[in-house]
């Protein structure tokens, strides 16, 4: 299996790297945001609904663990789901220019996932092979494939057209057993290193891969290559500030300047693409840029989040040491700090010799994260997220790797040879039951530190809410909790806290009394949803 998540530096390079809180809220009016399910529309983009959630990193390389996987993931009815892009990039499915598209990998996976309930599957297109991709220089030893050469552009837009024409769903060339239309295609994996051509040469591809695309389905919905922008608004930045604030993000090889220039041609994408790498918070920062961005050229178009990851703490490099040159150690995530390195580097050392108490607390945490993510995704009025990860990345949780992911390496929905369900699992499963429907999502101001969503929802209206100090707590302590109190109509609510522990299949719950129309309780760093009862 080939290595492909970006939180890592190329598994090489980590191997030679070895070598070498407040009060109670008021229950008065409330600040509140306010959006609809689907606050932008455009000509011919029909997608009205409340946020489609998706799973992704499905490895489609083995027909038989394809075929568990999607029986395992069917009861989660997620709508959306996306399989690793290296698995049918350009080389795999056609080897020389002389041979046919091999589609049999893709197919199997589509079949599987389309007959496991996942309506809205996910395609990256990654252009990469042998014969027609360039070769770049790169900051480490080996030169960086990608891009297309111009002898091969009309190979490879026949390329994109053949796929779209065969998943559309028209009755003509279509894959036998077609259940639903695919709707998503990025063009290309990640706007970094994973596509190190110049960004001149990438919008020629992605020009291609565009009128390729709508040839083949007036409804394909595509997606330029997604930014990667970690770590660029840690500390807030004002749009003048954009400049200096992204060159902190951990891949250099294309800037702010390269996504502006994509960004200038909305003529070559339906949806604006990013990846959440870093903790969940980063997600209103970035969609405030991209707001910025797309207004400062007089367009607006829909947001999806085709990448994320459990907040890594360390990633793009060893966690699992503290005292080595900063070339080679990770680079600290939010809410971690400087402050905080050998604190994590004794954790990471944990997870990488399998203690079943960090592990644990790690599944935990990706449950929790992947809610956040979640809820603060629709309240931004996100179209699409796929959660990471649908397994464990084991290749980047061996001693050699030393933790180069962080905590993401350790973030799997389930462990197919075991047959086991994680936290994860059951808090999808949650998020889907919870707010799968709603029309309307607002983000009323509780006070510091207290992240609340009230979503309109057919059964009426449901909270999600929980308390985040931004401090870092790691096995063994205890995040601090609030009190806080919500304007309430109904007599008495139920509250459904995320599952966070391993073999636990149902969510905890308890039913309180509400007073004087107001609902008092203390709240932690779990998500909970709060719904109203007689």
């Amino acid at each position: 299996m080939k290595r492909t998540k970006r939180l890592a530096l190329p598994l090489l390079a980590i191997l030679l790297a070895t070598l070498a809180c407040g009060g109670p809220a008021s229950p008065t009016a409330l600040p509140t945001e306010t959006r609809a399910a689907s606050p932008v529309t455009q000509p011919g983009l029909r997608l009205d609904g409340p946020i489609m959630i998706g799973t992704e990193y499905i490895v489609i390389e083995n027909a038989a663990r394809v075929a568990a996987l999607a029986d395992m993931l069917a009861t989660l009815a997620l709508p959306a789901a996306k399989p690793l892009p290296e698995n049918f990039s350009w080389g795999e499915m056609q080897p020389s220019p002389e041979a046919p598209l091999d589609f049999r990998r893709l197919d199997d996976f589509v079949a599987k996932f389309q007959a496991a309930g996942f309506t809205e599957l996910v395609l990256a297109l990654k252009p990469h092979s042998s014969w027609a991709s360039n070769d770049y220089p790169a900051q480490g030893l080996l030169p960086l494939r990608g891009g297309v050469k111009t002898e091969y552009l009309d190979d490879y837009e026949n390329w994109v057209y053949s796929i779209v024409e065969r998943y559309d769903a028209d009755g003509s060339a279509d894959m036998p057993g077609l259940l639903h239309p695919i709707r998503f295609y990025e063009i290309g994996t990640e706007f970094s290193s994973y596509e190190p051509e110049p960004v001149e040469e990438y919008l020629v591809i992605l020009e291609r891969a565009y009128s390729a695309a709508h040839r083949a389905y007036d409804d394909a919905i595509v997606a330029h290559a997604a930014f990667l922008t970690t770590l660029a608004f840690a500390a807030h930045p004002a749009p003048g500030e954009y400049e200096a604030a992204f060159e902190a993000i951990p891949d250099h090889n294309h800037g702010l300047a390269d996504m502006r220039q994509v960004l200038d041609r909305p003529d070559l994408f339906d949806v604006v693409n990013i990846h959440s790498l870093g903790d969940p918070y980063e997600i209103e920062a970035i969609v405030a840029w991209l707001n910025y961005e797309m207004g400062q050229r007089g367009y607006r178009k829909r947001i999806i989040i085709s990448d994320t990851a459990t907040t890594p703490f360390i990633a793009w490099g060893p966690a699992t040491a503290c005292d080595r040159p900063p070339n080679l150690m990770g680079q600290i995530i939010p809410p971690a700090t400087e402050a905080d390195r050998c604190r994590l580097a004794d954790y990471f050392t944990k997870l990488v010799n399998g203690d079943q108490d960090a592990v644990r607390w790690t599944q935990g945490l990706a449950a929790q994260n992947a809610v956040k993510k979640v809820v603060i995704s629709a309240g931004q009025g996100i179209l699409l997220i796929n959660t990471a990860f649908t397994e464990d990345l084991f290749w980047l949780k061996l001693p050699l790797a030393q933790a180069g992911a962080g905590t993401s390496a350790w973030a799997g929905l389930v462990d197919v040879e075991r047959r086991e369900y994680r936290p994860a699992y059951y808090a999808l499963a949650l998020v889907v039951e919870k707010i799968g429907q709603y029309t309307t999502v607002e983000k009323p101001s509780l006070g510091e530190g207290i992240w609340a969503y009230r979503f309109e929802t057919p059964s009426g209206p449901l909270w999600a809410l929980w308390y985040d100090d931004r401090a870092l707590y790691l096995p063994g302590e205890t995040p601090p909790s609030v009190t806080v109190s919500l304007p309430f109509e109904a007599a008495s609510a139920l509250l459904t806290f995320t599952p966070t522990a391993i073999g636990q299949t149902e969510p905890e719950t308890q039913t309180i009394q509400a007073a004087g129309g107001t609902l008092t309780f203390d709240l932690g760093a779990t998500p909970v949803f709060v719904e109203g009862r007689p």
